[in-house]
């Protein structure tokens, strides 16, 4: 038809695909964003696969990335003339401003490669069904290799063992007789979780003012202050300074709220430098970006990029659950939910514990007994059954000014995947944050 347009379908996107690779040599962190889901085959020229794969030669590594560590390696490796020298990488380099939306361009790549692979599939598929002289089950099986094969492109560092092959781990974890987790510095509470475990989603829930975040703080300066393992501090809630000043308040015992208000006596001015000097050597990072900024995908970008720099992860604490998802999802319960399977596949994919703090639902206040029990966490929907750990927390002198458990907290262990239920109690300062077991 006269004027008619015909409409053409690319099958790469080689922009997109230099922007990628001008993206790792220009920022140093850009690389952990896309390593684990693009692979060099998903470019569509020979010299971009070439290039991204000494990038990721020298990732693997542990090595720095950019023009010169790139161009050195292709050089060792007598490739840098099919990479199209260093004319070729400087060019890359040059036409690249940012690597801020390096993620989003190579799934776009991803995307045509799987295009790609999906039509050659089905050209091949449409030939095997002309073959005749074969039989139908042979082909049927085949067809189902090429199709399965279609999904095989990400490299997967979680691969399935036979039984023989975990039991070594297993065995050697039981003869060292070590408790499964890192210690918490509670020794009741301990007892009854076996410490942090690896891999683990702990639920730290608890009604406003009743010290989860507290909770949250107490963990994370234990993980790094005795274990000396780098903590990742999400606080969707509170800002860097008042995080920071909850710290402050931990280490030189301060009133948080006079902190808060910036008031300090003179007095207290010593400690408050020794404590800012303690904190300062701290592996602790801090995100505080907005919750309609973050995500799991963003989450999973910085534990890549600390995890790199730092060579490891000791602990990952979220503040709080609730505020992340889309707030006006219809179906509020398992937007929360997913946020929750996303926190428990992190804690499996940085082998890491993670604390996700956890609102309750303000119907408790009307109860006789305050107490919460998991079907109060507030748009629970899943958390439950992703949760490794639930731990409930509860201040009986905050509703009771004559309570007789002044200056304790109650926590009680009401889900455990792995051992016992039950309560422990610990004695807990609101004013600096501070824990500890046994008598007063």
């Amino acid at each position: 038809m006269e004027g008619a347009k015909i409409m053409t379908w690319s099958y790469e996107n080689i922009e997109a695909e230099e922007a990628i690779l001008g993206g790792v040599l220009l920022d140093p962190y850009a690389i952990d964003r896309v390593a684990d889901n693009l692979i060099p085959e998903a470019f569509y020229i020979t010299t971009h696969q070439i290039i991204y794969r000494a990038v990721l030669a020298l990732h693997q590594q542990s090595l720095p990335i950019d023009l010169i560590t790139v161009s050195t390696w292709l050089k060792d490796h007598k490739q840098l003339d099919q990479a199209g020298g260093k004319n070729k990488l400087a060019q890359l380099l040059d036409r690249t401003v940012s690597a801020v939306n390096i993620d989003a361009i190579a799934e776009l790549v991803m995307e045509k490669y799987h295009r790609r692979r999906l039509l050659a599939v089905a050209e091949e598929i449409a030939q095997l069904g002309k073959e005749t002289a074969t039989g139908l089950p042979q082909i049927l099986a085949e067809v189902e290799s090429k199709i399965f094969s279609l999904t095989q492109t990400t490299r997967d560092k979680f691969q399935p063992q036979s039984i023989g092959e975990c039991l070594p781990a297993a065995f050697t974890s039981l003869e060292q007789g070590a408790m499964p987790g890192l210690t918490t510095g509670l020794v009741d509470l301990d007892g009854l979780i076996g410490g942090l475990a690896r891999k683990d989603l702990i639920v730290v829930a608890g009604r406003a003012s009743m010290g989860k975040t507290w909770v949250g703080c107490y963990l994370a300066n234990q993980m790094a202050t005795v274990h000396r393992l780098p903590v990742v501090f999400f606080s969707a809630e509170m800002s860097k300074e008042q995080l920071v000043k909850r710290f402050l308040a931990m280490h030189s015992g301060i009133n948080s709220q006079r902190l808060f208000q910036n008031r300090v006596y003179k007095s207290e001015w010593d400690a408050l430098a020794k404590a800012i000097r303690v904190l300062s050597e701290l592996p602790m990072i801090i995100d505080d970006s907005p919750a309609s900024f973050q995500s799991a995908t963003r989450m999973r970008s910085v534990l890549r990029r600390v995890a790199k720099e730092r060579s490891s992860l000791g602990l990952v604490v979220l503040d709080y659950i609730q505020k992340l998802g889309d707030r006006a999802a219809g179906n509020r319960a398992q937007a929360v939910g997913a946020i929750a399977g996303h926190c428990k596949d992190i804690a499996k994919e940085f082998n890491v514990p993670f604390i996700a703090l956890a609102q309750i639902n303000r119907i408790v206040e009307t109860q006789a007994n305050k107490r919460p029990c998991m079907a109060d966490i507030k748009d629970s929907g899943d958390i439950e059954q992703d949760m490794d750990i639930g731990l409930l927390i509860y201040r009986d002198e905050y509703y009771n000014p004559n309570s007789l458990c002044k200056g304790k907290m109650e926590i009680n262990v009401a889900k455990n995947r792995n051992g016992p239920t039950g309560v422990c109690e610990v004695w807990f300062s609101p004013e600096t944050g501070n824990f500890r077991c046994g008598e007063e």
